[in-house]
């Protein structure tokens, strides 16, 4: 004798749950840089062109696929949302460029990591990329201060390597202020202050 075999429905909350869970593996998530943080060291000319050459390309996109379930499978759900691949994060390099107590003033001890950040943005294998440079600083001080502050001396890191080598067209100044601390746990560490350089597309 046959035996009939019958299709598993599973109660509408398992189901709902299901597709719920799915959904959350669609939905598309922030990108945030991927920063080489050489924090007081002093990168080399290559380490800075191979950090900054390491980033997504600028073509990659968030979208949602679809894989067939088997044949048999519940009509009420025909396929099931996939999880894209997440967009390539942009290279970043973090790097604690020192100035003057209050100032947008480079510090001598800074020259030799600018001198080579000028260098690699520079290069060839770097030619035609565009790079923003932003300025952070610690947790001292107004926010207001702090973020006007950030801003010259992104200005000033900008100038200099403009004076360097580097197109004027290939850089943008952001200032971050006290938003992005390194050391939120400190925010008077020294590591707070400092200057990013984030590769934004050609």
């Amino acid at each position: 004798m046959k035996t009939s075999v019958r299709p598993r429905v599973f109660p509408p909350g398992v189901l709902a749950a299901t597709l719920a869970c799915a959904a959350a593996l669609a939905i598309p998530h922030p990108v945030h840089a991927q920063s080489g943080n050489f924090g007081t060291e002093t990168p080399s000319v290559n380490q800075i062109i191979d950090q900054l050459k390491s980033g997504g390309s600028d073509d990659a996109t968030a979208g949602v696929r679809t894989r067939a379930l088997r044949p048999g499978a519940s009509s009420q759900a025909t396929a099931m949302p996939e999880a894209a691949p997440a967009p390539a994060a942009p290279a970043a390099i973090s790097m604690q460029i020192q100035f003057a107590f209050g100032s947008d003033q480079i510090a001598e001890s800074s020259r030799r990591s600018i001198d080579n950040l000028a260098a690699a943005l520079a290069s060839s294998e770097l030619k035609g990329r565009m790079f923003t440079v932003a300025g952070h600083t610690d947790g001292v001080g107004s926010a207001d201060y702090n973020m006007r502050l950030s801003q010259r001396r992104a200005a000033s890191v900008k100038t200099y390597l403009v004076g360097h080598g580097v197109d004027a067209s290939r850089l943008r100044t952001v200032g971050k202020g006290q938003t992005e601390l390194l050391n939120p746990v400190d925010p008077r560490a020294a590591e707070n202050r400092r200057v990013e350089i984030i590769a934004t597309g050609s």
